[in-house]
């Protein structure tokens, strides 16, 4: 863990790192528990744990590419016996994004909820984001703001559909670019559940009904009791007697006036209202070689009208509106003048690549030719004075421009960087 470097050399190294944020303290993880030391107390290992955490969890946030530098400090409250009075943990991260980098919501709901799940107990709600200028990046609740984005994305998605399916509509009416139509819609996000129950007076329903019927009959024997009636030479008594009869019926039936109930649910993202706004452009016409604006007719603006209200499901109970403009577009189909051709611009846009196509050829007919040539004819050398030829030999006369190719050669021969700035100067001139 240890850098040797020059003598002389460190502070100017020292400063050289800092000025590229070098070294970046990732802080502390879990290693902090590789030495374990003897007689650490219950508190220090419970501080100890809590830097790990902070330290691992700023490891990970830094992994993104948008954030350069992370702090995590993270607050646990002691246990307690008494589950009323105990306090939930709370964390707060310091982010310092790079340059020309942003973190959008849903990036920062997933730091929230990485935090949140790796500490006990702590809750996204009790978390806090910000970034190095001091804003909050982080709302009271994560969830609702991944989805409060959801609801508006979805909104405007149902925006374009309209936008989409008039525009095509209307444009088939009166040309294409003729028309601009935005669509405004409300749209209700709450979920909704209501039990209705409904009760009919007309119809009578039986809930319950009891019928009870009871009969008896019977005769009484009559006469007097007792053993003086039953002696010998006594007249028997007469006998008499009654034969009652009992009989009862009850009948008690409960009537119920009808009822229905219902459980309604009404989903999400039910449309409220539609707002329709139309921008229409007129029609053209051309005399004389002058092009004139037509209105539209009052008859034409209605019926496209009638279209659109169609085609949105109009309803005016719920507010719906379809507003239609008729105006001229700044973008005419007037013609523009031709424009006028620049020669002298012209003219010089030739010459400027036109020049130094001269100059090349001019350089290898006047120059590079004749060294050629020259070096591919025999040079014939003139003889010393005194000297006379031998019988027989034919000597040529030698002309004044053999003499001049010559020298040239041989002047290139033993100086070519003066040639060479030589025919540079020509090429100038």
């Amino acid at each position: 863990n240890i850098i040797y470097v020059p003598g002389n050399k460190v502070y100017e190294l020292r400063l050289e790192l800092a000025s590229q944020g070098i070294p970046q303290g990732g802080g502390v993880g879990f290693e902090i528990f590789d030495k374990t030391q003897i007689g650490v107390t219950e508190f220090v290992q419970r501080l100890n744990y809590i830097r790990a955490i902070q330290g691992e969890l700023t490891r990970t946030i830094r992994q993104l590419t948008e954030v350069e530098q992370a702090r995590v400090h993270i607050a646990i409250p002691e246990r307690t016996i008494f589950t009323e009075k105990e306090e939930r943990p709370t964390a707060s991260i310091v982010l310092k994004l790079r340059a020309g980098r942003v973190l959008n919501q849903g990036q920062i709901g997933g730091i929230v909820h990485l935090v949140s799940s790796s500490v006990e107990g702590l809750q996204p709600q009790n978390i806090t984001v910000i970034d190095n200028t001091g804003n909050l990046l982080s709302r009271a609740s994560s969830g609702d703001a991944v989805a409060d984005s959801k609801q508006l994305e979805y909104q405007k998605s149902v925006d374009k559909e309209y936008e989409g399916r008039l525009q095509s509509m209307l444009e088939g009416i009166v040309g294409r670019g003729k028309a601009i139509i935005r669509v405004a819609t409300k749209i209700d996000f709450t979920q909704v559940e209501k039990t209705e129950e409904k009760f009919d007076p007309d119809t009578i329903a039986v809930k319950s009904e009891q019928r009870t019927q009871e009969k008896s009959a019977g005769a009484s024997t009559g006469g007097v009791p007792g053993v003086l009636s039953n002696q010998p030479g006594q007249q028997p008594a007469q006998t008499g007697g009654t034969s009652p009869t009992s009989q009862r019926q009850s009948e008690n039936i409960n009537y119920e006036v009808s009822r229905s109930v219902s459980k309604i649910i009404q989903p999400r993202g039910e449309v409220k209202s539609v707002s329709v706004a139309v921008l229409v452009d007129g029609t053209y016409k051309k005399e004389k070689g002058k092009t004139t604006y037509v209105a539209r007719s009052e008859e034409d603006i209605k019926k496209y009208r009638e279209l659109l209200m169609a085609a949105i499901g109009y309803n005016k109970e719920r507010g719906d509106q379809v507003i239609i403009e008729n105006v001229p577009f700044e973008t005419g189909v007037e013609e523009l003048p031709p424009a006028k051709v620049d020669f002298l611009r012209v003219a010089m846009s030739v010459v400027k690549y036109l020049v130094p196509i001269v100059v090349v050829v001019l350089f290898i007919f006047f120059v590079v030719k004749p060294i050629v040539e020259a070096l591919k004819a025999p040079v014939i050398r003139r003889m010393p004075e005194g000297v006379m030829p031998a019988p027989g030999v034919h000597i040529a006369a030698t002309e004044p421009e053999e003499i001049i190719q010559e020298d040239v050669l041989e002047m290139v021969k033993k100086d070519p960087r003066r040639a060479s700035m030589l025919l540079k100067e020509w090429m100038a001139e």
